[in-house]
Order: C-alpha cells, then sequence, then structure tokens
C-alpha cells in the first residue's frame, strides 16, 4: 500500500469520524450512563457487599466481590487482543458479547426474588457469579470496544465522554440511593435485593439498544505492515513491549498498586453500618452521597483530562483515596461518612476516567488491542491479592484502621511511579485532534 494511497485513506476516514461525532459521542455518553447507573443499583463497593452479608456470605466472599466483574473483564482480553487487532470492524463482536453480559444478571434477579427463600445456596451463587460473568463476555472483547472508542471519538475527547458517561450515571445513581433505601424498607432481605437486579437488568437491557446506535469507522491498514499475530505469537511479543517501553512498564506498576483500594472497600460500607449503629436501608444514603461525590469529580476529570491529559487526574485520585484511607480510621459521625462516601465517588470515577483515557493514549495505534490487554490481564492479580489481604485483616483483627493503613501505602508507591510517566498528549498515535 503506497504512503499516498495510506494518506488520502486517512483523510477520508478522518472526515468521516468527524460526521459522526455529535452521534457517536452522544451515543457513548448515554450508553455508558444507561450502563454504569443500573450497576448502581447493585453497587460493588456499596450494596453487593451487603447482599453477600445478608445471604450469610463468608468473609473472603465480601471482600472478592467488589472486584468480581472487573477481574471477569480482564481474563480473556490478552486471548482475544489478536483477533481485534485483525479485525476491519469491532462493532457486531462488541453487540454480540454485550448481549450476554448483560443477560447475566437477570439470573440473580429471579432466584432472588422467587427462590430465595427454598435454595439459599443458589442465591448466593447467583450473586457472585453474576457479576464475573457478566465481566468475562464483556472481556472478550473489551479491548475490542476501547478500539471503538477510540476510533469514534479523537483524544482530546474522550476525557469528556468518559466524564459524561459517569455524570449521567451518578445522576441516576443518586435516584437509585433514593430507590435503594425505600426497596429495602419496605422489602428487606433477597425480595428486595432481586427487586434492583430487575431494576439493574432494566437499564442494561435499554443501554443496549442505544449503543446499537453507534457508526462505526475503520481506519485504513496498510496490509504490508499490519499485525496479524497468532496467539502464541501474540503472547510472546509481550516480554519484549514491556522491555522496550518504559511508561508501559510505570503504568504496569502504577496501575496494580492503585488496585490496593480493593483492600478497604470491600468493608467501608459494612464498617460505616456498624459505627453509626444504621440498619442496611441506610446503604442507599451511602450510595446517593457517593453518586453526588461522583458528578463532582467526574466533572473535574472531563475537563482536565481534556485539556491537560488523564496523568494529573490520576494523581489527584489517588491523593484522595489516601486521604480517605487515614480519615476512615477516625470518623465517627453520619457527616463524617456521607462526606468520606462523597470523596470516595469523587475519587472513584475520576480514576476511572484518567486511567482509561491515558492507556489509550499510551497505546501505538497498530498495537492498541495488546497493549490494552496487557494493561488489563497484567494489573489483574494485585485486586485478588488486595481482596486476600483485605479478607486476612478483616478476619484477624476486624479493625478498619489496618485496612486503612495498607490502602495507603499502596497509594503512596503507586503515586511513586505514576508521576515517572511522561504525559503522552501531543504524541502522534493515530488521529490525536479533529
Amino acid at each position: 500500500m503506497t504512503e499516498t494511497a495510506i494518506n488520502e485513506g486517512q483523510e477520508t476516514y478522518e472526515e468521516e469520524v468527524r460526521r459522526n461525532l455529535p452521534r457517536n459521542y452522544a451515543v457513548h455518553c448515554v450508553e455508558g450512563g444507561l450502563f454504569i447507573g443500573g450497576i448502581a443499583f447493585v453497587a460493588p463497593e456499596t450494596v453487593l457487599p451487603k447482599v453477600v452479608e445478608s445471604l450469610q456470605g463468608p468473609t473472603w466472599l465480601i471482600a472478592a466481590v467488589p472486584m468480581m466483574m472487573k477481574l471477569g473483564f480482564v481474563i480473556p482480553t490478552l486471548f482475544t487482543a489478536h483477533l481485534v487487532e485483525r479485525w476491519p470492524n469491532v462493532k457486531p463482536a462488541v453487540l454480540l458479547s454485550g448481549f450476554f453480559q448483560r443477560v447475566a444478571f437477570l439470573a440473580p434477579a429471579v432466584i432472588l426474588y422467587f427462590f430465595a427463600d427454598s435454595h439459599p445456596t443458589w442465591a448466593l451463587a447467583s450473586v457472585a457469579l453474576a457479576p464475573l460473568l457478566s465481566g468475562v463476555f464483556g472481556g472478550m472483547t473489551m479491548t475490542a470496544w476501547l478500539e471503538l472508542v477510540a476510533r469514534t471519538i479523537p483524544e482530546n475527547r474522550r476525557s469528556s465522554v468518559w466524564a459524561i458517561r459517569f455524570i449521567i450515571s451518578s445522576m441516576i445513581g443518586i435516584g437509585a440511593g433514593g430507590i435503594i433505601s425505600s426497596v429495602l424498607t419496605h422489602y428487606p432481605g433477597p425480595t428486595g435485593y432481586g427487586i434492583l437486579y430487575f431494576i439493574l437488568f432494566g437499564f442494561l437491557t435499554a443501554s443496549y439498544f442505544i449503543f446499537a446506535l453507534i457508526r462505526e469507522t475503520s481506519p485504513p491498514v496498510d496490509r504490508d505492515h499490519a499485525y496479524d499475530n497468532a496467539l502464541s505469537k501474540n503472547l510472546k511479543s509481550i516480554p519484549g513491549l514491556i522491555r522496550s517501553d518504559v511508561d508501559l512498564r510505570n503504568y504496569l506498576i502504577t496501575r496494580s498498586l492503585m488496585n490496593g483500594i480493593y483492600i478497604m472497600i470491600p468493608f467501608l460500607s459494612i464498617h460505616a453500618l456498624r459505627v453509626l449503629e444504621q440498619p442496611e436501608s441506610f446503604v442507599g444514603y451511602l450510595v446517593m452521597s457517593n453518586m453526588i461525590g461522583g458528578i463532582a469529580g467526574n466533572l473535574m476529570a472531563g475537563y482536565l483530562g481534556d485539556t491537560v491529559g488523564g496523568k494529573v487526574v490520576m494523581i489527584l485520585s489517588r491523593l484522595s483515596f489516601l486521604v480517605i484511607a487515614i480519615w476512615t480510621s477516625f470518623a465517627t459521625s453520619t457527616e463524617e461518612y456521607l462526606a468520606i462516601f462523597f470523596l470516595f465517588g469523587a475519587a472513584f470515577f475520576a480514576n476511572q476516567v484518567g486511567t482509561t483515557t491515558l492507556c489509550i493514549e499510551l497505546c501505538p495505534q497498530k498495537r492498541r488491542a495488546t497493549y490494552l490487554g496487557i494493561m488489563a490481564t497484567l494489573t489483574a492479580p494485585t485486586m485478588v491479592l488486595s481482596s486476600l489481604l483485605s479478607t486476612f485483616l478483616w478476619n484477624g483483627w476486624e479493625n478498619y484502621s489496618f485496612l486503612g493503613l495498607a490502602t495507603g501505602i499502596a497509594m503512596v508507591i503507586s503515586l511513586l511511579y505514576l508521576m515517572r510517566i511522561e504525559e503522552p498528549r501531543g504524541r502522534s498515535l493515530g488521529h490525536d485532534t479533529l
């Protein structure tokens, strides 16, 4: 393929991206807002641990459920990245996996509402497996979905897309908090949680039909220099990619250590309810505070991410989590815990905006799927380690200060490695700005 043909194809591609940008921008924002907002009805960080506890789940499972969906996402990514790099169109595959990703949440809705009393083991298993299976189905095409975002949204608009998605979801989450409180007050136990899962499934279904409206634009491919690796060859290339890219190495370390938040997250809402001596319905107010904080964090992250890049957003989120890790060890009042959950929401969503923005921009266009797979898969083990450490500390002492201390240490070291990464904004990795 000649250089002239490549340049002409690139110009045509960029023109089509510009033409479809308003539609695709809106669709990405609304679809993501509905999906993430729906998840808020059984939020992994606040509601889900309480669901498992109410079903008499073991401590290790309570510690594991907040990261089940994330863990599911990263399991298949490296094993499908080589396929994604070959596909001229990625949307059909994302639609197929997205269907099963959403259907996974229908099982706990049905079992909790109709069969929890007669089959409590089924109820607990469905609650634990639904986010994991949903994550696995989504993870099969996670790199394809991020490739679709990169193809349809230029880099100087991506942070605001992530932020608006999360703002919409946070607004839904604020309403979800009130609904959660009301549902669990009138229908305590499995029946109430089953209702919440049905609501969740409704939002996920709506997001699927919205996602189908995206117009994919495929970039020109230089077939003479295209990557067409088999799985084994692609996996063998990974050590060399890591050795040759210092920013990638530092990113892997800082993101791995950021998973230290999963040391304190599983027992945060449980700890708050115990300190405040509140019933489980109070979780709804914690969710509302969390989501209001999410709106504030997303407004900040969207602006900073679009203007200066994702790195500064990641720095601020780590500093915020460091404050939370220290504060939760001493907080005793309702106002303090509402403030903690507000800051938690701001930091959590800001980190997602910053992390997703930076990871896409660090990737060379031709190997983007493989790079994204590396980033997701190789940082996953620390989620598991954090969950195990959380379980060990809670079972051993049931003192939240130990969880906060371990999380704080992880945040400090994560910050040190994050500071070593060169902000990639301005590099040419494909279409940068349109």
